[in-house]
């Protein structure tokens, strides 16, 4: 007598999805450029109730931005509403990511500029000098954008900051190719 079979699906070849908040850092990295759709789930990670996942993933977010920051133009709108988080952790994090965008990409800049300067004013020491940086970075690609920003909002440029407009100001600028 023969017993029924049962089917199964036999999965071949194929790996099991491993979460992105169990992976680390460089891990993540790979996985995004490879698969870029999910980026979506590293974002998500952006607003976990767990700290140290919203750290991690703003960590990878801020590696991400140096190797590959065109991944994250589509997703800069979610960036900018996470600097606004608890963690001075994630905050620099994603003041440093927007930076390395920003300079990249100083015309998509604009869209986050009041956001990140708005940082400017962290209680954390650190936050505040990387968002000085980031601001820099992009003062050095499109110094008008920087000037306007601190123009429009009556606020004081940031030393750092000053010394790369002043800078810009001797040197003739060259057209920008993108």
């Amino acid at each position: 007598m023969m017993e029924p079979r049962t089917h199964r699906r036999i999965a071949r070849g194929r790996k099991k999805r491993v979460p992105l908040s169990n992976l680390r850092t460089s891990e993540v990295v790979k996985t995004v450029v490879d698969y870029p759709r999910r980026i979506e789930e590293l974002v998500d990670m952006l607003e976990d109730k767990d700290r140290v996942i919203r750290g991690r993933a703003a960590a990878t977010l801020a590696r991400l931005s140096e190797s590959h920051p065109g991944r994250l133009l589509r997703i800069l709108e979610r960036i900018k509403e996470s600097l606004g988080d608890d963690s001075a952790y994630v905050r620099w994090h994603l003041a440093y990511t927007l930076g390395r965008v920003g300079l990249k990409f100083p015309a998509r800049s604009q869209a986050f500029l009041n956001e990140l300067s708005a940082r400017l004013e962290d209680d954390n020491r650190i936050v505040r000098i990387i968002t000085a940086k980031s601001l820099g970075l992009v003062a050095a690609r499109r110094p008008h954008l920087i000037q306007d920003l601190f123009q429009a909002n009556k606020r004081e440029i940031p030393t750092h900051v000053a010394r790369i407009l002043r800078s810009k100001s001797r040197k003739p600028e060259k057209p920008d190719r993108r």
